[in-house]
Parts: C-alpha cells; structure tokens; sequence
C-alpha cells in the first residue's frame, strides 16, 4: 500500500482481468495438508475450489454462497469518531468526482495534503460541507529519508549516512534522544557534527537507523493542524527500514503543536511492528493480503489481526486500530482473478469481529492503471456503499457467525481488549547477524562464518561495514531484518543468521511453526530440520514443521536470504496437537525494547 510522500520497493504491477459486470462467490473448504519435514512447497492447510456462484445482487449472494448461520450485529469500538460515527474512509483518489463517490458510498475519511485541508478550495469546501476528514499524510518524513551507515560512537564529528532525498539545509537532526548540529552534509556524511545540543545527550546509535529532522515538520503542522477538515497524521506506511527512532521524534513534534488529534501508522504484517510504540503512533492501521497466496485466505485477517494485536498491545495495552480491506485486483501477485464482493464483505466483518474502530478500503482508483479499485465493480461499489451505511445507522455491522476453522485457530477473544493473553512457545529475542553480501548468488547455498562456529563476541566483514551479534526482541515471534538494518538496494540479496537456544524440560515431539520472507534454513544443533527455497512474506505459522527437541538445550540458528524488499523470519513452539507450548526456556530472553 503506497501513499503519496511513502517510498518502499514494490514488486512489478500489470493489470489482470477484470469482473465484467458479474458477481463471483467462491465457497472453500480448509482441510489439513500432511506435514513432511523438508518439503520446500509445505503450508499448513491447503484449499479446495468447489462451486462458484454467479449473478444477483452482493448482498443476497452473500447469505446465498457463504450459508454460515446466524448473524448478530457487532459494534465498532469507539476508540475516534467523525461526526459520532465511526470511521469509514479509503485510500485513492480525490478529485472532485471521487470525493462524491466517497460520499455517496458513506465514507467520511480519505487521504490527502493541504489542498483538501483548505477549506477556500474547492475540493476542501466539498469535504467541509460533507463532514469528510482528511487523514494528513506525513510520512514523507521518513520514508526515503538519510539512514545511518554504520554504527557511531557519542563522540564522532563525521557521521556516515546512505542518502535519500535531497538532505535539508544544516539544522538540528535527530536520532534517538539526540539532537546533532552540522555543518555541511554530502551524500555520504553529516560533516562537522556537534554532538548532543539543545539539552540533549550524545549517545552511541546503530547502524540503519533514519535520520529525522524536526523543525520541517513544526512548521508544517503548524500550517495545517486548525483545518476543520483534519482527522489525523499518517506517519508511516509499511516499512522504510529503521523507523522507530524518526517516529518517536515526528511524535513528540506533532504532540507540541496538536495534543489531541491521532497519528496513525500502517502497518502490513508480522515483521513491521519492530516500527511500532505507544509514543509513535496512536492507532494501528493494519492491512494483509488475503489474496497473496495462491487463492484467497479466508483465515488470515482474522489469524493475522490477532498476532499483530498481540505484539502491538504489549507495548500499548489496548491500542485501536483501522482494518484496511482490500478492495481491489491486480497485480502479479494477487490471484489469478478479481476479488469479488463476498470476499470483500468477509474482510469487513472479520476486522469488526476482531474490535476494530474504523474500516478503510483500499482503494478508490483512477479510470487507468494497473488495479482495479471498489469504485470499478458494480456489485462491490454496491456492496461497499450498503456496509458503510449499516455501520452509520447502527454504529456496527451484521457480523456472521464465525467459520469452524477460524474459531478453531483463535486464540485471542473477539472484539476489544486490553492485554493479550499469553502465547507460550514463542521465541521472545534472538541474537542476530547481518548483512552478509551474497556476491556469488548462491543464495542459500552461500557459506558464511556463523555455519562454522557461533561467537557471539566476534566481528565480521559484512556488506560494505563490519558486522557483529546483536540482541533484538521479536514481535509475537517476528523479526524484520529491513527494520533493524535499512532498506532498499542495501539490503537485496543478503544473508543474516539469527541464533538462541532454547531449554525443554524433557525429551518431546513438537511442531516448530515456520515462517521466511525469503528463503530460509534452521538447524537444532547442527542437524538442519527445515529448508524454503523461494520468495514469499512472513506470515505466522505458514510452515508447519514436525521435530524431535530433545531434554535440556539445544542451540537453533536460522539463516534467511533477502532477494528484495522485505526481510525477515518467524519462530514459535507448539506440541504435536498444534496447541502452545508450556515449559519451554529461551535464551535471550526479550531485552529492553527502548535498548534494542
């Protein structure tokens, strides 16, 4: 998802075909796939295509192809409202016409700069009169913004940069808790640095970590933050890399301006919410593709929205969020059909059923280009328009009663809460090592020292700096190697290895859940127990892999190789039935996440 002012590497787009005035209902059924240790292709369920429906309107052929019992209305959590309802926006378009579109099908939130905030235009006149909020878009300062290089110390005056955008005039630039002053900048460094100015301290930072500058963004809030038609800031969207510390810093600027109006970040999945806290953004706005595998995933808001949930409100106990449905096709990595309004309803209901507090399509799209948006296909359009509605007349929607199998994998209750329950079996931190530069191409088949022997203490010549081990916390699971180490050419086609041990009370058969954005090998000790050859995205659980773990320690080292864009892995510990883990001791435990 791509907004205006966000930056991040994106895979080749063209145009699929497209519904010809039909509506397309798929019935699935999930049954369980065989686990074989080894198997590159293995996923854990696998799905079966039985009988497609055609014609009608979207909202009979929804109870006539999904016939899954009875329904109750579910309330949308009032976390924010616009106007006392809930939020119900999109991403897109906003000329004039989409705006009436956006009327029309009851939306009250697009996304948008200071033209739409500007109530003497035209455009912002329409959505004044309309009572539509602008979600104002931020992230320009921090997506493709300068990132550190390499690690520096509290005391260097040279500081080695990868450049982005054009660098800003000298000013104060933050990292951190610090404030840096310079006097020149290249595209390689910030020159003559003074270190910890304006009642800031000088502190070491690590490499990859984005530079932010604040006083553009004061004086740009300071523009727009008493527009009528302003709902919030978008901060981020998906993952420029290291982003926490420039989010925290766009935080503490926007609060000394605006106190009350939200920052909301968007987040993708499992391995972005190294980029999240409590004092970075005020609303997670979450977005899967269910249809990024090889069909539509009927399971994976609801599975998905749990996980990130449960990493989110640890850090930010009862954090809101946006579910982001995706109504749209296109792209050569969506499947091989257009989505149909069923499919896009199910998405609706599921981030409801979860305790979301505002819906957001993606997306309103133009008359040309590559996918085709909610506003492209009658019965979606349709669809869209009678939810958005109901939610505005009742302040929730007609939820069905949730499918066997997304019953059977919940593991969090529905609707809003607090604090997550706990999940054993997860690693909780790793000891990581990257990048290496897989300057031959063999990819996983590239030998880097780690394979010889682990020293936690040692050195490496990594790509372009020296390496070494570092502790980092996981996300419910999750590492994003793009969000620890940089992003972009960088980090195309490397390795990082990711070791701890972990302790059993006795010996036991259990299932090690999976998951590798890219390829991926594990190893218990020496002994390698899993490999994946190919490009995917991290999802929780996607493989499904059957080991011994014997009593007392075993030392697991997971290498995983970047071919572009995202980067990063999942690991938890379930018995042999699939249920979590007790009794399971892991070494690292979580470090501090302030000092990771």
């Amino acid at each position: 998802m791509v907004v205006p002012g966000a930056v991040r590497p994106t895979r080749r787009l063209e145009t699929l075909r497209h519904a010809q005035g039909r509506f397309c209902a798929t019935i699935q059924i999930v049954v369980p796939r065989h686990h074989a240790e080894g198997d590159d292709k293995h996923r854990p369920y696998k799905r079966r295509r039985l009988k497609t429906l055609r014609g009608g309107s979207g909202q009979a052929l929804r109870h006539q192809a999904l016939a899954r019992g009875q329904e109750e209305t579910v309330q949308l959590h009032p976390a924010y409202t616009i106007n006392g309802k809930p939020v119900l926006g999109t991403y897109g378009q906003t000329d004039l016409d989409a705006l009436r579109l956006v009327k029309e099908a009851g939306m009250n939130l697009v996304f948008g700069g200071a033209d739409l905030l500007d109530t003497a235009t035209e455009r912002g006149k329409f959505c004044l009169d309309h009572g539509i909020k602008v979600m104002y878009g931020i992230a320009g300062h921090v997506h493709g913004k300068p990132s550190l290089s390499d690690d520096i110390t509290a005391t260097q005056t040279e500081i080695p940069i990868h450049a982005g955008a054009p660098l800003p005039p000298p000013g104060p630039v933050q990292m951190d808790d610090e404030l840096i002053r310079y006097r020149e900048a290249t595209p390689s460094a910030l020159m003559g640095c003074e270190r910890g100015v304006d009642g800031t301290s000088a502190a070491p930072h690590r490499a990859g970590t984005i530079l932010f500058w604040p006083a553009p963004l004061a004086e740009e809030v300071a523009r727009i933050h008493d527009s009528p038609n302003l709902f919030g800031y978008y901060v981020i969207d998906d993952s420029p890399g290291n982003a926490l510390s420039a989010l925290r810093g766009m935080y503490r600027t926007v609060r000394r301006v605006d106190r009350e109006r939200p920052l909301c970040g968007g987040y993708s999945g499992a391995t972005t919410l190294h980029n999240f806290a409590a004092d970075a953004a005020d609303v997670l706005m979450i977005y899967h593709y269910p249809l990024l595998k090889t069909g539509y995933d009927r399971t994976m808001t609801s599975y998905d929205t749990q996980w990130m949930l449960t990493a989110a409100r640890e850090r930010s106990p009862g954090v809101p969020f946006f579910g982001i449905y995706q109504a749209f096709w296109g792209g050569d990595w969506n499947k091989q059909e257009p989505l149909t309004a069923a499919e896009v309803r199910e998405q609706m209901e599921d981030f409801v059923r979860e305790g979301a507090s505002g819906l957001i399509a993606f997306y309103l799209a133009p008359t040309e280009g590559p996918l085709g948006g909610w506003n492209h296909d009658a019965d979606m359009h349709r669809m869209v328009r009678e939810a958005n509605h109901e939610i505005l007349s009742t302040g929730g929607l007609n939820v069905a009663a949730e499918p066997e199998e997304m019953a059977r994998m919940r593991f969090q209750p529905a609707g809003h809460w607090a604090h997550p329950r706990e999940v054993p079996g997860i690693v909780p931190a790793w000891h990581v090592l990257a990048p290496f530069d897989d300057t031959e191409g063999k990819k996983l088949d590239s030998i880097f020292p780690p394979e010889q022997g682990i020293d936690l203490r040692a050195t490496y010549a990594g790509k372009g700096r020296a390496i070494r081990w570092l502790t980092h916390p996981t996300s419910a699971g999750a590492i994003g190697l793009v969000e620890l180490y940089g992003e972009g050419e960088y980090l195309s086609h490397c390795v990082a290895y990711a070791t701890c041990t972990v302790t059993s009370p006795r010996a036991q058969e259990v299932q090690m859940r999976f998951s590798s954005d890219d390829d991926a090998m594990v190893w218990f000790d020496g002994r390698q127990v899993w490999r994946h050859d190919g490009p995917r995205g991290v999802h929780w659980d996607s493989d499904v892999v059957p080991v011994r773990m014997p009593a007392g320690e075993t030392r697991m080292l997971v290498k995983v190789y970047n071919d572009v864009g995202q980067w990063g892995f999942f690991m938890r510990f379930t018995d042999a039935a699939g249920r979590p883990l007790e009794g399971l001791a892991f070494s690292p435990a979580a470090p501090n996440r302030e000092a990771a």
